[in-house]
């Protein structure tokens, strides 16, 4: 995909982000300096496991946006996933990433 992202798709305002590197698993994760919510870049599995634990412990006040179930079942086709006899992969990792209200141009609009 080419282009910019001109405005934050959460409260609309021009783009201004702090990117983040999540733990262990180096996924990449834009905050906006605006409404201060995520704006996934990528995420992991592993990346939504602590982030589950974080919340749930009170040290984050963001809810992940993936429920515990949904993360199990991610879990589950991510292990049947590696033990398919016709897998080529080395190992199977999911990543997830949300494109709801990207808003992308070639250009850089002008206002």
């Amino acid at each position: 995909m080419i282009g910019y992202m001109n405005k934050c798709p959460l409260c609309g305002a021009e783009s201004s982000f702090v990117p983040e590197e999540m733990e262990c698993d180096q996924s990449l994760v834009l905050w906006c300096k605006h409404c201060g919510d995520y704006i996934n870049q990528t995420i992991t599995l592993e990346s939504l496991r602590r982030w589950w634990a974080r919340y749930d412990a009170g040290e984050d006040a963001y809810k992940p946006p993936v429920s515990k179930n949904t993360l199990l079942k991610f879990e589950k086709l991510e292990q049947t996933l590696a033990n398919e006899p016709d897998c080529n992969l080395n190992r199977v990792e999911i990543h997830l990433k949300d494109f709801t209200n990207y808003h992308y141009t070639d250009v850089e609009e002008t206002q």
